[in-house]
């Protein structure tokens, strides 16, 4: 058995308890974005509004599109669902660059916000 421990709660991870998220934990829902996937990203934002309505959770994406216009356009679908718990960077990364570089340099500034932020689970989908 592998516990998962956290300063508020202890969860086995064998157990149905281990799927849920606590009330006291500090959540960080943190993902890379792009505006190759713009075609889903409205839908997610309302899975994630959702989300954050039941849990007490924050968000926090970094797009890697060329240039900041995506981001003022996340921004906006952000805006339109009354989403207030929320934050955005933008890394700019040449294009030639492998898409496995783009995702871990801005899974590496996800991390550095948990660490930084004190969450106790970072949530990544």
């Amino acid at each position: 058995m592998n516990p998962v421990r956290n300063k508020k709660t202890e969860i086995f991870s064998d157990t149905p308890e281990a799927s849920r998220i606590s009330y006291g934990m500090k959540v960080l829902i943190g993902t890379p974005i792009h505006e190759s996937k713009d075609y889903a990203m409205e839908r997610w934002l309302e899975i994630v509004f959702a989300l954050q309505r039941e849990y007490s959770a924050d968000l926090y994406m970094v797009d890697t599109s060329p240039g900041t216009e995506y981001m003022e356009k996340v921004k906006e679908y952000c805006q339109n669902r009354g989403m207030e718990h929320y934050a955005m960077d933008h890394i700019e990364i040449p294009r030639f660059q492998p898409f496995a570089e783009k995702v871990g340099r801005s899974r590496e500034m996800i991390r550095r916000k948990v660490i930084r932020g004190g969450y106790d689970a970072w949530l990544s989908w």
